[in-house]
């Protein structure tokens, strides 16, 4: 496959792109706390710029879809959505939850992670992913947002012994569990969106609505 891929994350904390030309993907990340209006579209010419591509050269736009800020959100679609109807491009939209469970896969060869990060004061973002014997990764229906009260017993409760990965779990002081499940803190990095576009381009699954298909995960338990 000869596609050019741009992906952008900026769902949480850090900013992130990557571009994935002749199997090969350039990456870049900084944590930039609130300020991803300032940095996102340096970095993106930036990355142009480190891969030798030129913006008319990209044949696709991926990006994290939620959860994660509104505003961070917001900003990834926005861009996603304006480089699509300048290139006339299809666009991809990735679950930021999914990307991390992969990041998880790449960085310690882990296929079965629970994901947490922080949604608010009082809430995580939640889910459990596992990667099948093809490679794919299932538990985007698991995704949900989980009350902080609830966390420990929901992490307890699980039979199996999990990867946990995500900065969530950061406030939850039960080392005990966290120990048997292997505790990993990490944000979301675009390079990890580039293996679910892959696989979107190859079954063809586009956005065709962007505002319709983010995920702000408004079902509380």
């Amino acid at each position: 496959m000869n596609s050019v891929i741009l992906a952008i994350d900026t769902a949480l904390d850090y900013c992130s792109v990557a571009i994935y030309k002749k199997k090969c993907i350039y990456s870049l990340s900084e944590n930039v706390q609130k300020k991803h209006t300032e940095k996102i579209l340096p970095m993106i010419h930036k990355i142009l710029i480190q891969s030798n591509i030129i913006l008319t050269e990209l044949n696709y736009i991926a990006f994290t879809k939620g959860p994660g800020s509104f505003s961070g959100v917001r900003i990834a679609s926005g861009i996603a959505e304006s480089l699509s109807l300048i290139l006339n491009i299809p666009i991809i939209g990735v679950s930021t939850l999914a990307i991390m469970a992969e990041k998880a896969w790449r960085k310690y060869k882990k296929d079965k992670i629970i994901v947490i990060i922080n949604a608010n004061v009082k809430q995580v973002y939640w889910a459990k992913y596992i990667k099948d014997n093809q490679s794919f990764w299932i538990g985007e229906r698991t995704e949900s947002l989980l009350k902080k009260s609830l966390l420990k017993n929901t992490i307890k409760n699980e039979k199996d012994v999990w990867t946990i990965v995500g900065h969530g779990w950061k406030d939850c002081k039960y080392e005990q569990i966290l120990y048997k499940n292997q505790a990993k803190f990490f944000s979301p990095n675009a390079k990890d969106i580039i293996p679910f576009a892959l696989l979107n381009i190859q079954n063809k699954i586009f956005f065709s609505n962007i505002t319709n298909n983010l995920n702000y995960l408004h079902n509380i338990f």
